[in-house]
């Protein structure tokens, strides 16, 4: 009696069970029909279980359509085919990680302009995309630009690279707080790379008083209007180029043709860290001082004495080797024989190899100076 009593309430509560299972999903279907997202979203789990690929697919996408997230997510997980579709429907729910994808994308798409990828993307909550837009709002245009800088590529697809130089700049040792630089386009911009010392060398029509050039191949190289800059052309490299621009030389090994001009005084702006004199060791106490009443760099040493040390009754240029600030050996006129090139320290600077990332404190003291 017990046990005919006990299956017959267990046949009832699976049948109240069942009941309300079917209600349950009577009410996801009609919410699901009425347009409710979230239903919609549960109705394709439900199919999905099944193995009803084709209407979990029509579920998941009219509740995908309507911003619902997880909708989109799982239509990224389970059909990757139409990435892109879904991956635009994130962007128009909101989601900070589609935007950036998206966004990243378009920095190289020739079709996207610069001021409809601002326009598109300035609502964005993504980090990386406002720390972008900020980039580009803090280096606009304005009334109070100290140097204004014109960033020239072949088309819009060069978004990245004048990101790329934005950063760069932002990041430099020197002082760029009101410096302004602008994106434009020069559809007959070209390039090639000279046999010589594989510079990249480009023929463009539009000019400015400071203009970047965005070249493909080559090396990177800077005169005192123009940057030309490469694909591969690193942050350290960026700033080596526009260390030019502050008035600082190279350090390393010129090109014979370079020396000839620079390392005889024919160019047209002071050096900050490098000067010239001939190649020889024995030098009059008057010689040096007035070497050393030339040096951009005097007032940060105590004396004429410290750039040069007596020997036998003469004195031969250069300093200690543990001098923080003196007269030291750079090898920026080594194709000239007659010629030899000082700079202050005693250390690979940014300027001899930009890898070092080294900017000395008295090169930026000097720079400081020189403003």
């Amino acid at each position: 009696m017990k046990a005919g009593l006990l299956i017959v309430l267990f046949l009832l509560a699976l049948s109240g069970w069942s009941h309300q299972v079917y209600n349950q999903q009577q009410e996801r279907y009609r919410l699901a029909h009425q347009g409710n997202a979230r239903a919609q979203y549960q109705l394709a789990n439900h199919h999905w279980k099944l193995n009803n690929r084709t209407a979990a697919y029509y579920w998941w996408q009219r509740s995908a359509k309507q911003h619902y997230f997880p909708a989109i997510e799982s239509l990224i997980n389970e059909f990757p085919r139409a990435n892109d579709t879904w991956l635009e429907l994130a962007v128009a729910a909101g989601d900070p990680a589609a935007q950036r994808e998206v966004a990243t994308v378009e920095l190289t798409d020739q079709n996207t302009s610069i001021d409809q990828w601002q326009s598109r993307w300035t609502n964005s909550s993504d980090p990386w995309l406002q720390s972008k837009l900020e980039l580009m709002e803090r280096y606009k245009n304005n009334d109070q630009c100290h140097m204004e800088i014109n960033v020239i590529a072949a088309d819009s697809g060069e978004k990245r690279r004048y990101l790329n130089f934005l950063s760069a700049v932002q990041n430099a040792p020197f002082d760029t707080q009101n410096w302004c630089v602008s994106f434009t386009l020069d559809e007959n911009l070209s390039c090639v790379t000279d046999t010589q010392r594989k510079r990249a060398s480009c023929h463009f029509e539009k000019s400015f008083d400071r203009q970047v050039i965005l070249a493909e191949k080559g090396i990177a190289s800077a005169n005192s209007q123009t940057l030309t800059l490469t694909a591969d052309s690193s942050e350290a490299v960026i700033q080596h180029e526009l260390g030019h621009w502050m008035g600082f030389a190279d350090e390393y090994e010129m090109s014979e043709v370079l020396a000839q001009k620079f390392c005889y005084g024919d160019y047209d702006h002071d050096s900050l860290n490098i000067i010239v004199t001939e190649a020889h060791n024995d030098y009059s106490a008057r010689q040096v001082k007035a070497i050393y009443k030339s040096l951009p760099w005097k007032d940060e040493l105590r004396s004429w004495q410290d750039v040069a040390i007596k020997k036998q009754g003469k004195w031969r240029l250069g300093s200690p080797e543990d001098a923080i600030v003196g007269l030291f050996k750079a090898d920026t006129c080594n194709a000239i024989d007659d010629r030899q090139a000082w700079r202050p320290v005693n250390v690979r600077t940014a300027m001899e190899q930009h890898d070092t990332k080294l900017w000395p404190g008295i090169y930026l003291r000097l720079l400081k100076h020189k403003n």
